[in-house]
């Protein structure tokens, strides 16, 4: 199957809880209803494709979230190659850890003096999720972007009928890891089990090595792990599990689901595979940097951080490999999902300006198009070097994954945003030996939940 088809394949086997999307508080008969429905979309004509040619000197702003690199594309590359392509325009590209992105974001908005274009993230994710935003008014529709045209769905960050991001490719949570000190350790192939994984675990540890080592002082990092064993553990029984969420069908208490989930991933941390009285003091570009300079051999992190993760370190270079956790249950199901994309600020003056610059980024074949594909950083489903990008093959067993249908989407997608940073913060107090249980967490996840459908 041609690596096209990935983002189609995603649509049947992760977006599963769309009919859920954009639900808000009510009678569990209002649940059920698609938000997507309640009204007909906006009619949007074709943009100007000749706006930043007859604009005159502009400057165009964009912020987004992440963690700057050498040469970063989207702080240094980016802005250089548009200024070639258009000397008129000057792109002032902002780039924020997470945490600074949300809070910057909702000052801006409130303000009124929003960048013209934003990262948003598909669904419900975080505080930039594409559906909130929008039913807020504050994207504007993107439905005549020509490069759309390329991507065979974009659900996720289509609401009420109209598409308001522009997905950046697909983004995989998975676990890195050094080759070379599994082969030190004896450990011959990647854990295609929970069971196998653990035995790698402790055949590290004894060898004198950590593990697993996270940046956990960043709370977020937390979803790398237990969306890979949630899309293993709870998902293939019931792939509709968060859409019933909403309609109070399933819940986070139920026996069997989160509570297996969480009991898991806190196995590494009572067996020490990873060391919270370190992870909660790091960061996660910390934790990044742990990694490559060799004092651990395994960090769970996404494909979006592929170059941080592939850097040489004070180890100098060695060999690294990406693996999805495996879970209990047999078959390896991987935590993968359409990434967050570019949305337009819907009271930018330069609206078409900006329209007409993600075409061209995303046009598959443009020079802003290769340098962002050579980066390795994303997982593209179309244009020239999709398949021949820096790393690919390091992703290939996850495209396969995608291929067979054994792919989920992160659950924090599907949740009202908030309600992963309540299981962010009880299983942070779990580990950090504050008296919290299990049962604790899930029971918060599910108020968090139902007070934030309630809103």
């Amino acid at each position: 199957m041609k690596l096209k088809k990935i983002a189609a394949l995603i649509c049947a086997a992760a977006m599963v809880t769309l009919c859920a999307a954009g639900c808000g508080g009510g009678s569990s008969d209002d649940k059920t209803e698609d938000a997507q429905k309640k009204s007909e979309p906006v009619e949007v004509t074709e943009y100007d494709s000749q706006a930043i040619e007859n604009a005159g000197d502009i400057t165009l702003t964009l912020m987004m979230s992440g963690t700057e690199v050498e040469n970063d594309f989207d702080t240094e590359v980016l802005p250089k190659l548009v200024k070639e392509k258009w000397p008129n325009v000057t792109l002032e590209v902002t780039k924020l850890p997470d945490d600074n992105y949300y809070t910057a974001l909702k000052t801006k908005l409130a303000s009124g003096e929003c960048p013209d274009m934003i990262l948003v993230q598909p669904m419900y994710a975080g505080s930039n999720a594409c559906y909130s935003l929008a039913d807020s008014g504050y994207l504007a529709p993107l439905d005549d972007l020509k490069s759309l045209d390329n991507m065979e769905d974009v659900s996720g960050m289509t609401y009420n009928g109209n598409v308001y991001g522009l997905p950046k490719g697909v983004s995989i949570l998975g676990t890195y890891y050094n080759k070379d000190m599994f082969e030190e350790c004896g450990i011959k192939e990647e854990p295609k089990s929970w069971d196998d994984f653990l035995d790698a675990c402790e055949k590290l540890k004894k060898a004198g090595h950590q593990p697993i080592v996270m940046g956990d002082k960043d709370q977020y990092v937390l979803q790398f792990g237990l969306y890979q064993l949630a899309a293993n553990e709870i998902y293939p029984d019931n792939a509709a599990y968060d859409e019933e969420l909403r309609t109070d069908d399933t819940s986070f208490t139920d026996e069997g689901t989160w509570d297996h989930v969480l009991e898991m991933y806190n196995t590494l941390y009572e067996k020490g595979y990873i060391d919270s009285s370190q992870s909660l003091g790091l960061s996660a570009s910390q934790a990044i940097q742990e990694f490559i300079d060799g004092n651990a051999a395994m960090t769970f992190d996404g494909s979006f951080n592929a170059t941080a993760l592939l850097a040489d370190g004070a180890a100098g270079s060695f060999a690294r490999g990406y693996f999805p956790l495996p879970g209990d249950k047999g078959d390896v199901y991987t935590a993968t999902c359409l990434s967050a994309g570019m949305g337009i600020y819907s009271k930018s003056e330069y609206i078409d300006e900006c329209k007409e610059l993600l075409d061209y980024w995303f046009d598959g074949e443009s020079e802003i198009w290769d340098a962002y594909i050579s980066t390795g950083k994303y997982i593209m489903t179309y244009g020239n070097g999709a398949e021949t990008a820096p790393n690919y093959e390091m992703f290939r067993p996850f495209v396969d994954l995608l291929n067979e249908g054994k792919a989920f989407h992160w659950c924090n997608q599907s949740w009202p945003a908030g309600t992963e940073t309540t299981m962010e913060e009880l299983f942070s107090e779990m580990i950090g030996g504050q008296g919290t249980t299990i049962e604790d967490i899930t029971e918060g996840m599910q108020d968090k939940f139902e007070d934030l459908l309630d809103e």
